[in-house]
Parts: structure tokens; C-alpha cells; sequence
């Protein structure tokens, strides 16, 4: 069976991607997980925290809490994860966040959302106005002056998806100062972000709202040979 290796930026295992992205292959798949922090006890992952000033990558942890590491720190741990996972017999590899892994090295192909992303949705929105959700508000500036570099005009947000309602509420949030910028198409940036956080969405700005995890879940499934 195809082995596709997934790189959880956080903790294994986890719950609700991961299990919504296996049911969306159409293909025979093996699916293996692993996180990056799995070995890591708290000190070591304390330790991975962005300095002040810098801006943090959210990761998620084994009960569900929500955390910020800093992207050069982690490196190295990604690196490692997929490592381990083609030795494992990983096809390709996918890293599960859509920060930029160009720095991963590997024999077999990485899926890095962070260049995948912004190619689909900047050519989408070309000569409209974007309007992005982020998950945390320290990722805010960073992304208006990425998609202003593409020639996109946008209106940047943030709602952290958190396994509880509060992501629900921080959605309808995001939402609604979205639409008083009156946006064309909302681009939902994190995989973490489900379903239930689009409907919202798309409920309060009426408008096309692109989500994270469909987009990834498309890709994936179209480098998956069909016999």
C-alpha cells in the first residue's frame, strides 16, 4: 500500500487532522504520523519558544493546548521527522503547517504548504481584495507584507483553532472584522482550522472562503498513483 509520511509540528497523536485527512484520500493510503515533540519533555519544549519580538509557528500539543515555537528553532525537528519517516517507507512526506520547509532536504518529495499555499491563493485572487485568517495574531503583519510582495491587496485577521468553542466564537470574530474590510475571498490559512470554522465564515462574509485542509487534502490525493 502507498505510505504517505506525515509531519505533525506538534504532538502525536493527532485527532481530528490527521483522521479527516486519511478519510479524504479516494486511494488505498497508509498513513504514517509523526510529531516532532513526541520525544521532547516540557523544559525541552519550553525551550523551543520564539524570542521576543519574533514571530512563533502554532503548534499543537498532545492535550490539545495550543503553543508557539519558533520556526528556526524547530527546523532541525522537522528535518529529523522526516528522516525518520521515509526510513519508515514514507512515498513522500507532507509537513502538517503552512509555514515555508524550503530548508527540508529529502530523497523522496516534501509537500511544503508554505510554498503550495501561497501559489494557489494569490493567483486566485488576483485584483481582488484577500481577506486571510491567521492563527495567531503575531503571525498578522508578517502575512499582510507577504501577500502586498505578490501584488495582493489584503485585510489580515486571526482565530486560534483551538479543540473547544472558543474557535468557533474567534472565528465569528475574524469573520465579521473581515467583512466590514469587504473582501472578495477569505483565505483560511491553517490546517487546524476545520469545517465548522468555514461555515462561520462564510455564514458572516458571504463570500467564497477558502480552508486550509481541503486545499491540502486535494493536493495530497492527486500525487497518490492511482493503482
Amino acid at each position: 500500500m502507498y505510505r504517505i509520511g506525515m509531519v505533525n509540528v506538534g504532538q502525536s497523536p493527532e485527532i481530528e487532522l490527521i483522521p479527516y485527512l486519511r478519510q479524504a484520500f479516494t486511494k488505498p493510503v497508509e498513513v504514517i504520523e509523526k510529531g516532532i515533540l513526541d520525544e521532547l519533555d516540557p523544559q525541552a519544549i519550553a525551550a523551543l519558544a520564539p524570542d521576543p519580538g519574533e514571530v512563533g509557528t502554532v503548534s499543537r500539543l498532545r492535550d490539545g493546548s495550543l503553543i508557539l515555537v519558533a520556526h528556526r528553532k524547530i527546523l532541525p525537528l522537522v528535518q529529523q521527522t522526516v528522516d525518520y519517516l521515509v526510513k519508515e517507507g514514507a512515498q513522500f512526506c507532507v509537513v502538517l503547517c503552512g509555514a515555508d520547509w524550503s530548508s527540508i532536504t529529502s530523497s523522496r518529495l516534501v509537500v511544503n504548504p508554505g510554498r503550495v499555499f501561497p501559489s494557489i491563493i494569490s493567483s486566485l485572487a488576483a485584483g481582488k481584495k484577500l481577506g486571510i485568517i491567521k492563527p495567531s495574531a503575531g503571525q498578522i503583519e508578517r502575512e499582510k507584507k507577504r501577500y502586498a510582495g505578490l501584488g495582493i491587496e489584503s485585510a489580515v485577521t486571526s482565530a486560534p483553532p483551538s479543540i473547544d468553542d472558543s474557535r468557533l466564537v474567534a472565528a465569528r470574530e475574524a469573520a465579521n472584522y473581515l467583512k466590514s474590510q469587504d473582501v472578495d475571498l477569505v483565505w483560511m490559512t491553517c490546517v487546524a482550522m476545520d469545517k465548522e470554522m468555514r461555515a462561520i465564515v462564510e455564514e458572516v462574509v458571504g463570500k467564497p472562503v477558502i480552508l486550509a485542509r481541503t486545499l491540502l487534502s486535494s493536493v495530497l490525493n492527486e500525487l497518490v498513483p492511482s493503482n
